[in-house]
């Protein structure tokens, strides 16, 4: 009987009954889509003849990331990552139809932000409309480590901050991983982009067809615990 408990909540198809299973995956798409018009839009500016500052689109991030913690993480715990809800699967935290709906979500949410800018801006200025891609003379090895490296600090930002067997926590959670994630894209963002998300990339290499070294941000989805 232990086993099969066990089994039933690894699983989570119980879920799939409740009203709350699909507010959460909707929190996932939205939360994803959010975050990709934030981030793409960052990358558009009205000089292009002055490209945008990487401090700029980094603080973009981390400030879009912090409010879509805000805003959704009571609904489905804002993952708007497909390598936090497996680490959270791997952990015992997510079930397993939640963690492959939640995926699924967040790359439809990933593929529709970006659709709406490369929509909302002139022709001119898209461009690749902030695809990860790898920095000159930079090579697949390096830019490897690089984001396996920027996605380990990630993943341990979010597991430290919402330990809830913690009681030396203070200060705010979203806040903590938006400057993570600032800090991440400070000295990773010219070597590959700074993805630490596989949907941070698919967006843009399905919009704007940049696919190049595309391997390399998607391989580090592994879970880390």
């Amino acid at each position: 009987m232990a086993s099969q408990h066990l089994l039933t909540n690894f699983l989570g198809i119980h879920e799939l009954s409740t009203a709350m299973f699909y507010k959460a995956a909707f929190a996932e798409l939205a939360g994803t889509a959010i975050l990709m018009i934030s981030i793409c839009g960052s990358y558009t500016t009205l000089d292009q003849g002055h490209p945008q500052e990487p401090l700029v689109s980094a603080a973009c991030a981390g400030l879009a990331v912090a409010m879509i913690i805000w805003t959704f993480n009571h609904i489905s715990g804002a993952h708007i990552n497909p390598s936090v809800s497996l680490s959270f699967m791997v952990t015992g935290q997510l079930s397993l139809v939640k963690t492959v709906v939640f995926i699924v979500m967040q790359c439809a949410g990933s593929i529709a932000g970006t659709a709406i800018v490369w929509y909302i801006i002139p022709d001119q200025w898209r461009g690749q409309i902030g695809a990860t891609v790898l920095g000159k003379d930079v090579t697949v090895a390096q830019g490897f480590v690089a984001e396996m490296i920027a996605t380990c600090f990630l993943i341990l930002a979010v597991f430290a901050s919402s330990d809830k067997n913690r009681s030396d926590l203070g200060g705010s959670m979203p806040l903590t991983i938006g400057l993570v994630v600032v800090m991440q894209n400070t000295w990773a963002a010219r070597l590959t982009g700074c993805s630490m998300n596989p949907i941070r990339t698919l967006g843009p290499a399905v919009i704007a067809g940049v696919w190049d070294d595309h391997w390399v941000t998607r391989l580090y989805m592994k879970p880390k615990t």
